[in-house]
């Protein structure tokens, strides 16, 4: 253990709980276990609580659980008096883009325990596989990290600086190899990736899941057709159908100075061919939520508390690139206000049609505030119709068994089980009565190892001083 570590593990054991943690003298590195004590346990297999349970933990995994008068507490575990409180497995982004440390403990302080990062090495993090193995390592406090390796676009790419350009299958099939051999746990496709190429990737993909926009290069009308039966496994945005299948007439409505709209028809019919395919899609409509706020007033994004925990030069980057710095801003302002709409139908149209869908917020973007995010994005989903239960399964269960059917994990995590991976959420009031008690967190488990919110925050605040100034 390093000094580091071991400075981090005391200060966590000393630190309070407002629901009373009693730590023996030893705690959880004595023994490796952990008790949470009389909580309520939303398992997540189905719509369904459970009351009076008490859950033990030992070597990072859910060893036990059964009702509080039943189960045995180990005689030196670290045990959580949980009161009732309710725990249930944490929650995942499915689409993050990392850009300092810092951001790891912003993501714990607000129940995200693991995390999916798209696109490599971004802002302050040179080599996320390097950062994926000191979390894994301990080292790091943080959430398990999923990532994929540079974006694999065609010619012209969207993104030169961060993206690899393939110009035929013989490339595609180079570049997978040397991502998965470097270590990425899934492969990102791009727009102008043509088609003989994604097919490559998804060939050669070993596995591993391909996530992504939708190419439109070879044309929009047939692009989610052409993506879906080259092997797309995930839609990195809903937007993505919006600017595919869906955008017929979107021009011309924009010239004549109209709102784009979607007749619900054409929405139906995308849901099923989507779900007929078996992909999975992330709605991410809090990016889209906050495009509209940006637009709206930036001052809710600079007076956000949250904002003393990013670092400056994220910030600067948000500062320059936020989508009130468009060129075309009357006519993307016009585009934003109906695609809103369109995609929470289309989010609702999706989960009918039985699509399984995925948290996933695109954090750090300009606005999506690490960790924060992900609880606006499970109010969006409940807004655009989905029961707080089918959210919070678009967050636990639902990336937990599309990642680990995928090949990417050999642990099962998402749902609250024996044997599951003990990474897990304690929140104050129940969030499948109102989903806005997610955002009530208490602490967290990761990798079996118990972080209050008093010490998260002491530990994010220790961070922030470390900034430039």
């Amino acid at each position: 253990m390093t000094l580091m570590r071991a400075a981090l593990l005391a200060f966590g054991l000393l630190s309070g709980l407002n629901c009373a943690v009693a730590a023996r003298a030893q705690g959880i590195g004595a023994t490796g276990a952990l008790a949470i004590v009389d909580v309520t346990v939303l398992p997540m297999d189905a719509d369904r609580i459970q009351s009076g349970q008490t859950v033990i933990v030992r070597d990072g995994l859910v060893a036990e659980i059964g009702p509080a008068a039943a189960v045995r507490v180990p005689s030196k575990a670290l045990r959580i008096e949980g009161a009732g409180r309710y725990l249930l497995p944490g929650l995942t982004d499915a689409h993050v883009h990392l850009r300092d440390e810092s951001e790891l403990l912003s993501y714990l302080a607000h129940g995200v325990t693991t995390v999916v990062h798209l696109s490599g090495p971004s802002g302050n993090v040179a080599n996320v596989y390097n950062l994926r193995a000191r979390v894994a390592a301990g080292v790091l406090p943080g959430p398990r990290i999923y990532t994929s390796g540079p974006i694999i676009d065609g010619e012209p790419a969207i993104f030169p600086g961060v993206s690899t350009v393939v110009r035929s299958a013989e490339e595609a099939t180079s570049e997978v190899r040397r991502q998965l051999e470097a270590g990425a746990d899934l492969v990102k496709v791009y727009n102008n990736l043509r088609t003989e190429a994604l097919r490559a990737v998804a060939a050669h993909a070993s596995g591993a899941m391909v996530w992504g926009h939708i190419p439109r290069i070879e044309g929009r009308p047939t692009a989610l057709e052409r993506a879906l039966e080259s092997g797309l496994d995930v839609i990195a945005h809903g937007e993505e159908l919006f600017f595919t299948a869906l955008y017929s007439g979107v021009e011309s409505r924009l010239d004549s100075g109209l709102a784009p709209s979607v007749k619900p028809e054409a929405l139906m019919a995308v849901a099923r061919l989507v779900k007929a395919s078996g992909a999975t899609v992330i709605p991410n409509l809090s990016f889209v939520a906050m495009t509209r706020t940006q637009l709206d007033s930036l001052a809710v994004v600079w007076s956000d508390p949250e904002i003393r925990y990013l670092h400056p030069a994220i910030l600067q980057t948000w500062r320059e690139q936020n989508p009130s710095r468009r060129p075309d801003l009357a006519r993307f302002d016009l585009r934003e206000r109906g695609k809103q709409g369109v995609v929470q139908q289309l989010t609702a149209t999706l989960n009918d049609a039985g699509v399984p869908l995925l948290l996933g917020t695109d954090a750090s973007a300009p606005g999506m505030f690490p960790g924060k995010s992900a609880h606006l994005e499970l109010q969006l989903l409940v807004e655009a119709g989905l029961t707080p239960y089918e959210a919070l399964a678009s967050g636990t269960r639902n990336p937990g068994r599309v990642i680990r059917e995928r090949g990417s994990s050999v642990e099962s995590f998402g749902i609250l089980r024996e044997g599951s991976r003990a990474d897990l959420l304690l929140v104050d009031q129940n969030p499948l009565a109102d989903i806005a008690n997610v955002a009530r967190v208490v602490g967290v488990v990761v990798r079996g190892e118990w972080y209050s919110r008093q010490r998260i925050d002491s530990l994010r605040l220790r961070a922030a001083a470390t900034f430039p100034r």
